[in-house]
């Protein structure tokens, strides 16, 4: 009985030493988590350099001045930011930002005469046809002349 008396002191001296660090480790991520501000930074900038419009929705976030990024200040865990950049020339680009840390985003424009150079890209469809794509009518039989009298067969 008394050596399971002695393996129960090193498991209770590991728990508590356990648990103890446990909360040591707590502690000091609190501590930690005091440096944090409020508010991230979501910065901005194109590639290759260019003015262009931020949008959050229908909300205009600003201009892009270069060769300055955009800095936007947004709420901690606040959520997603699905942001369009717009410039003049270039398709319009779709991305999202994050609020869980500060967050920087380089975004590539397109230019539209490059298009064909993306992934997923599509031809232009041929342009519709008046008709709804409906069959063309049959054509009207020609009209045949009527048949004369028979002739007595010999």
């Amino acid at each position: 009985m008394t050596t399971k008396n002695n393996h129960f002191i090193p498991w209770a001296v590991l728990l508590s030493l356990l648990f103890g660090t446990a909360a040591l480790s707590a502690a000091e991520d609190k501590k930690k988590g005091e440096g944090k501000t409020d508010k991230v930074q979501v910065i901005i900038q194109t590639v290759p350099p260019k003015k262009a419009m931020v949008y959050w929705g229908k909300k205009n976030l600003g201009l892009i001045p270069t060769p300055k990024p955009l800095i936007v200040e947004r709420p901690r865990d606040s959520g997603p930011m699905d942001l369009v950049i717009r410039a003049t020339g270039y398709l319009p680009v779709h991305t999202r930002a994050t609020t869980f840390s500060d967050m920087r985003l380089a975004v590539k424009l397109t230019p539209v005469t490059d298009k064909h150079t993306l992934f997923g890209y599509r031809s232009e469809p041929a342009p519709a046809n008046p008709d709804g794509g409906a069959p063309a009518p049959a054509p009207a039989p020609s009209p045949q002349p009527a048949p004369g009298p028979l002739a007595p067969t010999p």
